[in-house]
């Protein structure tokens, strides 16, 4: 299922935002006919604060800054942030993850699926910045990754991959450059995969999307698409679209001089139209379909089945009805949200890429057929489109994580919790000493060892009172242990 998840700017990414597009350096390059170099340049500043407003901070501290538009931003950002004369960042105790829309949902995503299942994630960015705040992101939480990108070794790449892939290990995230590592890669150990941000060509996306999806996969796959709502973001994915849609006409031999022009270049109107910001909708791009099956106001919830309440009361559902209406996959009946859905959240058939217009439209993330989102949205999702698209095998579906399994110190909703973290402690032949040890009746206090008849005379251990014990200090070395027995291979019992 391809998940096209639209997220709202934070008030911080709405003051930057503004205040970049009516700068002084914008107007003129929409009013004069400026280099092609500059209008990439304040591009790719505004898709970088689309992923996050740390990234712009690193620009203005830079001694690149001048004449980026940000000039003078400083002054928009929480103090908290900050610490010392200097003014170095320190991200305000894990505030930092709330000052981007799309970096909050990715937050609690990781929390729930971490906590719930035993699925693995492949996280890819264009900037490798962004690389930085998710490795951030994934040491704060203690989450288990790895990391690709241009400054990784080519000996070492192929480790990282079998690394991740090895079902063995406890390995959670893979950060991904889709520069550096968008092709070739195999990472069939991860079934989720999201684009933290677009690409203008679209073979880019398509390349890193098709990691996790290809042969050897075995479990359901669900690629999430962030967008910033109303932002560069949607048009860079409508552009997208438009090109996707042209490379197919062009292949038929049916394509005009306008379409040409229309997918490769770019006039004033569209550099208007690129450093506009839609703040008041759902979704530019579900505004400009002009969705009829939305706007109708008698859609009405489906049945079980997959089929319009309404139309099954005067029995006039036809064959192409019941397509409409299919279950590809069964991803709906295992998010348990069969009953919440209307015609408008069902796609038609099974639509190409570019036809959004056959996609789910889900206003609503409790509709969408995926329990995993369904949780981690909040008020930060804004709309999303849904592609449900038919595999080959019949899939392997996702453990549900048991509690001794589950990390410590992170709820989930992906935020710390206040405990005390001790220093692990291996398992191994010191932890079984120490066992056999007391059983003896030696007392290990203070790291001496002390004979039976020095210690206290206790009484039996069957007489004694049963006592509450921290679940986390008796379960996690037997989990451990068994996880460690996991990775021996028949070699070492022969």
């Amino acid at each position: 299922i391809v998940e096209v998840v639209c997220c709202k700017l934070t008030p911080l990414q709405m003051t930057l935002y503004n205040h970049f597009i009516h700068s002084k350096n914008v107007k003129r390059l929409i009013s004069e006919e400026a280099k092609s170099s500059k209008v990439l340049a304040y591009i790719t500043a505004l898709k970088k604060l689309c992923n996050h407003p740390k990234l712009i901070y690193d620009t203005i501290k830079s001694s690149k800054s001048g004449g980026s538009g940000f000039d003078d931003c400083l002054r928009f950002f929480p103090p908290e942030l900050f610490q010392g004369r200097s003014g170095s960042w320190t991200g305000g105790g894990g505030m930092w993850v709330e000052l981007s829309g799309k970096m909050h949902v990715l937050a609690r995503l990781l929390g729930h699926l971490r906590l719930k299942t035993d699925d693995r994630i492949v996280l890819v960015s264009n900037y490798t910045q962004t690389l930085d705040l998710f490795a951030q992101l994934c040491r704060e939480r203690r989450y288990p990754y790895v990391r690709l990108d241009g400054s990784t070794s080519i000996n070492k790449r192929q480790k990282l991959v079998n690394q991740f892939n090895d079902l063995s290990r406890d390995e959670f995230a893979f950060l991904l450059s889709s520069k550096a590592g968008g092709c070739g890669l195999n990472l069939v150990g991860g079934n989720r995969l999201v684009l933290f941000d677009p690409d203008w060509n679209p073979a880019n996306d398509k390349q890193a999307a098709a990691r996790v999806w290809r042969d050897g996969q075995k479990k359901r796959v669900y690629i999430y698409r962030f967008l910033s709502t109303g932002t560069i973001e949607e048009k860079v994915y409508q552009r997208q679209m438009a090109k996707e849609g042209l490379q197919r006409v062009i292949q038929q031999e049916q394509a005009d001089d306008k379409m040409q022009d229309q997918g490769n270049s770019l006039s004033t109107e569209d550099l208007r139209d690129l450093f506009t910001l839609h703040d008041q909708v759902r979704s530019e791009i579900h505004e400009n379909l002009k969705c009829d099956r939305c706007n109708k106001d008698h859609c009405m919830p489906l049945d079980g089945n997959g089929l319009d309440l309404d139309a099954a009361k005067h029995d006039t559902v036809s064959t192409s009805k019941e397509k409409l209406y299919t279950d590809i996959g069964g991803f709906r009946e295992i998010s348990g949200c069969v009953q919440k859905m209307n015609c408008s959240n069902q796609q038609i058939e099974q639509p190409s890429e570019e036809d959004l217009r056959s996609w789910g439209h889900h206003s609503d993330p409790s509709t969408v057929p995926d329990t995993i989102l369904q949780c981690s949205a909040g008020d930060e999702v804004s709309f999303v489109f849904t592609n449900q698209v038919d595999g080959k095998l019949v899939p392997v579906e996702s453990m549900v994580r048991s509690t001794a399994h589950q990390p410590n110190g992170v709820t989930a909703n992906g935020e710390k919790e206040a405990v005390k973290i001790n220093s692990p402690r291996k398992p191994g032949r010191q932890s079984l000493l120490g066992k056999n040890l007391k059983m003896m009746g030696f007392n290990l206090k203070n790291s001496s060892l002390r004979s039976p008849t020095e210690s206290k005379r206790t009484s039996p251990v069957c007489l004694q009172p049963l006592k509450k014990t921290n679940p986390s200090s008796d379960h996690q070395p037997q989990t451990k242990r068994l996880h460690v027995a996991s990775d021996i291979s028949d070699d070492d019992f022969v």
